[in-house]
């Protein structure tokens, strides 16, 4: 059953992937950490500006893909040194459908290696 709390209309898979959020005059680096092709979830050293909309750039497989998102939430956290990190939950608003497709490629290979790798341990439980 789908928990009603959930509202996410796409699968996520974690990836990593360098994301650069362009902050008013400003560029913001940061790592996508779980990826759906509805939204991201993206740590940075800090914490950019959460205007409504935003222009962000992810490198993927030697790729660049280009997107308009919004914030949708924050947060900050300590890592083990005391270094904070920023949390950004980013809905995709705006992307090109070449992007959309080849980001779709990039989930499903990535969801697909993830199953090839755990395919062998499941068919020797099973025998």
């Amino acid at each position: 059953m789908v928990n009603p709390k959930e509202r996410r209309n796409y699968p996520r898979a974690k990836i990593k992937l360098p994301v650069v959020k362009m902050a008013g005059n400003g560029l913001v680096n940061g790592e996508i950490q779980d990826l759906s092709l509805g939204g991201a979830f993206i740590c940075c050293a800090e914490m950019p500006n959460t205007e409504d909309k935003f222009h962000m750039v992810i490198s993927a497989e030697g790729r660049l893909i280009s997107i308009i998102g919004e914030v949708v939430w924050q947060n900050v956290n300590k890592s083990n040194n005391e270094t904070r990190l920023h949390g950004i939950g980013v809905r995709f608003k705006q992307m090109f459908s070449g992007d959309r497709r080849f980001l779709r490629e990039v989930i499903a290979s990535h969801q697909s290696n993830k199953l090839t790798a755990w395919l062998p341990r499941i068919l020797r439980t099973n025998r």
